[in-house]
Parts: C-alpha cells; structure tokens; sequence
C-alpha cells in the first residue's frame, strides 16, 4: 500500500491495447516500401520508445535505413497512422473503473508516442477527460527515461515525489520513475517482458489492483 496524490500513466501497454492498430500501420509501411510484413509479435516489441524508433527498428530488420528512407517511412506510418489509430486499440480491462475509483487524484498520461496521437486515442477511447494533462514523446524536449519529463509533471502538478507514482509496462517507464525519484509500479500484462521491469516497486497483473495498493 502506497499513499500518493499523482498517477502518471504510460498509454499503450498499460491503459490501452493498441497492439494491432500500430502493427497494421507498420506493416502498411514497410509494404509501401516494397519490404516484408513482420509478424505482430515482433513489432510489438519495438514499440516504447517513440514513432521514429519503432520505424528505424522495423526497417532495420530488412534493409539499412538512411535519413531519406527514414523520413519517407515516418510520412507514410503519419499519415497512415491518423486515420487509423484506434480500428482496434481499446481500454485494457478495468481501465475505466480504476480511473474513475481515483476520480480526487491527480492523474497524468505520459507517453513517448506523439501528443497529437496520444491526445486523439484518448478522445476517440473517452479516456481523455480524466487527466490532468497528457504528454507525448514530442511535447517536450526529452521524452522518457529521462526524468526530466517527471520532473516537468511535478512542477506542472505541483506534487512532491515522495507524493507520486509513475505505471507502466516499459523499463522506460521504471528508469524513468527510478531516475525521479517517485515510486514505480510495473504492468504485467503490457508489451514487454517481466524482466525489463526490474527494479519497480511494485508489479501488478491487472489495473485494477492499483485500485487496492493506492491510497
């Protein structure tokens, strides 16, 4: 049990499911480029670091990535993306019942994919209107593990660390967390594999045991 008054939440693979959305995307892309689709399982694993990584990894398995060929990917995986961002993400389950049981905390999405993304899963999921804020992999000048992006969410929230807990599925998430100085908490369920989540404070298997492990 841990007494916190803020939540950050990373967004895909722990409040959301968007396994297929962003691997038809990265399909579609590779295919516009005359390259193999890969299986979702292996894209999935390229994802938590932010759009532009996930392209370079994905092209990386098939052929070497120039800055041209990089930039002609990410305009595809955009425009592509836009229109299809939530055919098939939805809410993990329990999402929306944990979020409402903390309806008098504060709660914060912080993601590495691109705001403008992050804010329309939330909008087309209704997810959006509880939190406080949302930032995405560009909305600042770092983007996670480095704990700066924390550090900005404490000023703009105006909580102490010893006060918050970050929740994700990523070591990203854990690093970031650590590196900040607020409490961690690992999801089980999400894209990465429980051995990336060493060193959280707490793991869960499902969102909902956030619901007796805070208060």
């Amino acid at each position: 049990m841990v007494s916190v008054d803020l939540i950050i939440f990373d967004l895909d693979g722990t409040l959301v499911d968007s396994t297929l959305d962003i691997a038809q995307t990265t399909n579609y892309v590779l295919q516009q480029l005359n390259l193999s689709p890969l299986p979702v399982e292996q894209i999935r694993s390229f994802v938590g670091d932010g759009i532009t990584r996930l392209v370079e990894r994905s092209l990386e398995t098939q052929t070497r990535v120039t800055p041209e060929l990089l930039n002609r990917a990410l305009q595809l995986y955009y425009a592509h993306h836009e229109q299809h961002l939530t055919d098939f993400t939805r809410p993990f389950p329990g999402v929306v019942e944990t979020l409402q049981f903390f309806h008098q905390k504060k709660k914060v999405v912080v993601s590495n994919k691109a705001e403008r993304f992050s804010r329309k899963v939330l909008e087309d999921l209704k997810l959006h209107h509880f939190f406080d804020l949302i930032l995405g992999g560009d909305s600042l000048s770092v983007k996670k593990p480095n704990p700066e992006v924390i550090h900005y969410v404490l000023k703009k929230t105006q909580v102490n660390p010893q006060q918050a807990i970050i929740v994700g599925d990523g070591p990203q998430d854990i690093q970031c967390g650590l590196s900040a100085g607020i409490y961690t908490c690992g999801v089980t369920y999400g894209f990465r594999p429980l051995e990336e989540l060493k060193g959280a404070h707490f793991l869960i298997n499902a969102i909902a045991e956030l619901q007796k492990m805070i208060q």
